[in-house]
């Protein structure tokens, strides 16, 4: 069977990444990066929540394997409520250090949930080809770094996936209100967006004071 490693948080593109590869017949490898953002515990509980829930239907599913990166957890745009949230290097610490656990279970595909509409310098397919090449090179095999989603909207995410994903499973905030959404953030302002353009309810509550 094929392999891939699915970068997994839990928000809405690498949960229905993970799914995407599921239906495909993969066998799947879920990661969750641990890196020091105020985010994370919270996160982390929601994609063990959600692989729980998935595993359920999909048995070529592995359990979530978390990778510690130091150093990844500076964040640019603050506050929270900023229009953009960049944290430098983002995909290349990801992408480096998983490549590494990657090759060590005989995996050559790793698969992000980007989609390539948001500003950031590393948030292209040309600088996912570039980084693909020099990792190949480093690891003296060919690695594939996989979009499926680049040049996708989070509404035409959402709406592709909207009777195969448990939505109420997924979360995207970077400020968490105990276990919930705060409703205020970027994250959770681009996520309300795009289930109203998706035309989904959004099964998640969020604190709107």
């Amino acid at each position: 069977m094929r392999k891939v490693l699915v970068l997994f948080s839990a928000g809405v593109e690498s949960s229905c990444l993970l799914v995407h590869y599921l239906r495909k017949g993969f066998l799947v490898y879920p990661v969750y990066v641990r890196a020091g953002l105020p985010w994370e515990e919270v996160e982390r509980e929601y994609a063990l929540r959600f692989w729980t829930a998935v595993r359920g239907k999909h048995r070529n599913l592995f359990p979530v394997r978390t990778v510690f990166v130091k150093g990844g957890g500076t964040l640019r745009g603050v506050p929270l409520e900023d229009p953009q949230i960049e944290i430098p290097l983002r995909n290349m610490s990801l992408l480096v250090q998983t490549s590494l656990l990657a090759h060590s279970k005989g995996v050559d595909s790793i698969a992000v949930g980007s989609l390539g509409i948001y500003p950031f310098p590393d948030n292209s397919r040309e600088y996912f080809d570039r980084l693909q090449d020099l990792i190949s090179r480093g690891l003296r095999r060919d690695v594939r770094i996989e979009t499926p989603f680049m040049g996708m909207e989070k509404w035409e995410v959402v709406r592709r996936f909207r009777d195969l994903v448990p939505f109420s499973l997924t979360f995207s905030c970077a400020s968490p209100s105990g276990r919930n959404h705060c409703g205020i953030c970027v994250k959770c302002r681009e996520r309300k967006e795009g289930f109203r353009r998706a035309g989904v309810k959004d099964p998640t509550l969020y604190r709107t004071s």
